[in-house]
């Protein structure tokens, strides 16, 4: 009993899935032509409308001579099935063709204004490049002559460490000249002094000496 249940199911899904292959087919109506949509599979039968060529057609079930299709307006009725084709008829391939034309020569419009946008960004881009080129030459030569600049700042400082230095020395060596200058100076003054009052007292001596008046010998 189960087994029997699960091949009616299986039956069942096969069939549903064979319905919604044919379902899913879409044919065209040949070139050159425009047939009878008709409510049988039979000339006998009412014609519904008449499908020009071109258009397309759900199969709903597929037969040596007659099919039945379904329109796109959901409408169901039997065609000739010698009638149908799988393959697009030209009218459709030239409109498909003319579409995507039609998208390419958008898309190429975009990619010609993009390529029109980059090489504008390209320019600008160009053009800041060399700026700062030039402002990096300048600043290079900026940094150049600082660097310059602080080796003469570094030179001038040493010398006049040096300088400095030197006549530190040189104002200590005078210092000492001047300190025994004037102690030979002072020497030579005390002793001038010393010759110069010699002298006087000397003279004054002699003088007094000389005024003195002489004793007469007795032998006289």
């Amino acid at each position: 009993m189960k087994k029997s249940m699960r091949t009616g199911v299986i039956v069942v899904l096969l069939l549903l899935l064979n319905v919604a292959i044919g379902a899913a087919q879409t044919f065209y109506v040949s070139e050159a032509f425009e047939i009878t949509f008709r409510t049988g599979p039979g000339t006998d039968r009412k014609i519904l409308a008449m499908v020009p060529s071109g258009r397309t057609l759900e199969m709903i079930n597929r037969g040596t001579e007659w099919s039945e299709v379904r329109l796109p307006s959901g409408k169901e009725g039997w065609v000739l099935t010698r009638y149908l084709t799988e393959e697009p008829p030209s009218a459709i391939k030239l409109a498909r063709l003319e579409k995507k034309h039609a998208e390419f020569i958008n898309q190429n419009k975009d990619v010609h204004q993009t390529i029109s946008d980059l090489t504008q960004k390209n320019g600008t881009l160009t053009q800041e490049l060399n700026q700062t080129k030039e402002a990096l030459t300048q600043v290079e030569a900026s940094y150049a002559a600082l660097k310059k600049d602080a080796a003469d700042t570094i030179k001038l400082r040493t010398d006049y460490e040096n300088n400095r230095k030197t006549l530190d020395e040189i104002t200590q060596k005078a210092d000492q000249y001047e300190s025994q200058l004037n102690r030979i100076t002072n020497n030579q003054l005390y002793e001038g002094m010393l010759y110069g009052g010699g002298l006087i007292i000397f003279g004054f001596v002699a003088g007094f000496i000389m005024k003195r008046p002489r004793r007469r010998s007795p032998l006289m």
